[in-house]
């Protein structure tokens, strides 16, 4: 059976969430070889000493074209995985791959899941919850069941000293008149400790450093534009204009947040 994509999505939050991928080509971008590699790493880092999870039922919240949701098939067999997206896009991608086929697949908001309280045994976030509204940790804490387990991994607002990140931010600094504020930039690493609004322990909470190196400023731009980090930091537009770019290498650094938390029994 082919995976279902529900049409229930929530109209709620749309400017941060659906405006990178919104549209077939943006979604055909974010899909290639080097997102899934850099993705998928992402989640082995999340994955490792998580569980065990040997049964019961789990969600990848924002699956996108479905990078973790492969993952997390093969590290957790067991477990009866989902996956949710807000883009419809992103979707149909993930449903066309033969790795997903027994996967369903719902098409619906973080702010407001398809689920019944208390019917999830685990939910992920794989580099995804920056782009949720406030009402994502509700929502997630109401389909969790009592021990049930929330695992992230998030973008952190944090100081580089990579030449790639240097660049960046000089350019950002010169035009920072020309662009809003968005929470998707990043949350702070004692922010996530607070992402469940109820009775949880944090059992797990630590920052890494992933780099990567560009052989150009054109390549790590087509990059972060290919992940929404454009659009995280500009909104809908504006980044074209960054001025003069380096040539040669670039190394990039992306700090992340890592979290395991446990709702209480």
């Amino acid at each position: 059976m082919r995976p279902s994509i529900l049409g229930n999505t929530v109209a709620s939050n749309r400017d941060a969430s659906v405006g990178p991928w919104s549209d077939d080509e943006r979604a055909r971008r974010y899909d290639c070889p080097e997102n899934g590699d850099f993705y998928r790493s992402l989640l082995t880092r999340l994955a490792a000493h998580a569980g065990p999870f040997e049964g019961g039922r789990g969600l990848d919240l924002g699956c996108g074209t479905g990078f973790a949701t492969e993952g997390l098939v093969r590290a957790f067999p067991g477990v009866a995985w989902e996956g949710l997206d807000v883009s419809a896009p992103m979707l149909a991608r993930a449903a066309r791959k033969p790795s997903l086929a027994a996967i369903p697949l719902r098409h619906a908001a973080a702010e407001a899941l398809p689920f019944a309280a208390g019917s999830l045994d685990v939910v992920v976030s794989n580099f995804s919850w920056h782009w949720f509204g406030a009402g994502a940790g509700d929502e997630v804490l109401r389909v969790l069941r009592p021990g049930g387990w929330m695992l992230v991994s998030a973008p952190l607002r944090h100081f580089s000293s990579a030449e790639g990140n240097r660049w960046l931010a000089r350019r950002l600094h010169a035009r920072r008149g020309n662009f809003r504020r968005l929470g998707s930039q990043g949350l702070r690493i004692e922010e996530m400790a607070s992402l469940l609004p109820g009775e949880v322990r944090t059992q797990r909470l630590e920052s890494v450093v992933i780099e990567e190196r560009f052989p150009d400023a054109a390549a790590l731009l087509a990059t972060l534009e290919s992940r929404g980090s454009l659009h995280a930091i500009f909104g809908a537009d504006g980044w074209e204009a960054l001025g003069e770019r380096p040539a040669g290498g670039l190394a990039f650094e992306w700090h992340l947040g890592l979290l395991h938390m446990q709702v209480r029994p």
